[in-house]
């Protein structure tokens, strides 16, 4: 009992860490998940929910339930930063998505590179292109209302950041202005809101998943690529900007500490 009791509470320090690298921007869920040995599994649970529901529901249970405390208590630091440090943060957070680059290569030639993989980059940019050409056709360049139907496209968002491996999607809704609206309703626990946005990563998520096992066992190279094409064009997307000397240096530092963080992070991960 003391050991089941033990492998829950770590379950759910597990699920934490996930959802809060979900909602912060340059972290992934899915690539922590990699990196503690329990991405396939809770994959292959969700995804064989209905042919062992009792199993299956009880394996995800403790990873869900510290998945949204860790949302909910990371929501509330976010929120603080970027409404008195958004500058900052940001050039921390570019910092971040930019360093997980050497690793998200490594792992796409793992089976050696090929120039034809670099057409997975160029459809990667092309999307987020897709969605700035998108972003000013809706709104003329500004944030986008958030209304039910925007509020179920945010969690569908988030759930890609939480599923693929590498990808992290909140500066798609920096960028789209439902980031820190999103934030204000996880910290007020606002039901409708958090409905609506369940509602679409619960949604995306599975979807997500059937398709990450099918792409990324299939067409694993060009599946990377892809997701670095898009980082390198939100990164480009969400740019806060140069500032005056000397607070553009202290930017500057900011940046390459999310970048090392990053990397250490990798290493860390390749030595588990």
């Amino acid at each position: 009992m003391r050991k089941r009791n033990a492998e829950f509470f770590l379950a759910m320090a597990q699920g934490a860490i996930i959802g809060a690298a979900g909602i912060i921007p340059g972290a992934s869920g899915g690539v922590l998940a990699v990196s503690m040995g329990i991405y396939r599994s809770i994959v292959n649970a969700v995804l064989s929910l209905l042919k062992d529901f009792r199993k299956n529901f009880l394996y995800l249970l403790p990873f869900g339930l510290g998945g949204v405390a860790g949302i909910l208590l990371t929501a509330r630091g976010l929120a603080f930063l970027l409404a008195n440090y958004r500058g900052a943060l940001m050039y921390v957070l570019m910092g971040m998505v930019l360093g997980g680059v050497p690793d998200l290569i490594r792992d796409a030639n793992t089976g050696g590179f090929h120039k034809r993989y670099l057409a997975g980059t160029l459809l990667g940019l092309l999307l987020a292109v897709s969605l700035a050409s998108l972003d000013n056709a809706v709104t003329g360049g500004g944030d986008w209302p958030f209304t039910p139907a925007t509020m179920v496209m945010a969690g569908a968002i988030l759930a890609i950041g939480i599923v693929i491996p590498g990808v992290s999607t909140s500066f798609v809704l920096m960028f789209m202005g439902l980031y820190d609206p999103l934030l204000a309703a996880l910290n007020r626990l606002d039901i409708p809101v958090l409905f609506y946005m369940g509602l679409g990563l619960g949604a995306a998520g599975i979807l997500l998943l059937l398709f990450v096992r099918r792409m990324f066992n299939r067409h694993k190279a060009y599946s990377y690529y892809c997701v670095l094409g898009f980082l390198l064009g939100t990164v480009v997307l969400i740019f806060p900007g140069f500032r005056p000397f000397p607070t553009q240096l202290w930017y500057f530092m900011l940046f390459a500490a999310g970048g090392a963080v990053t990397l250490m992070m990798g290493r860390l991960s390749r030595r588990g």
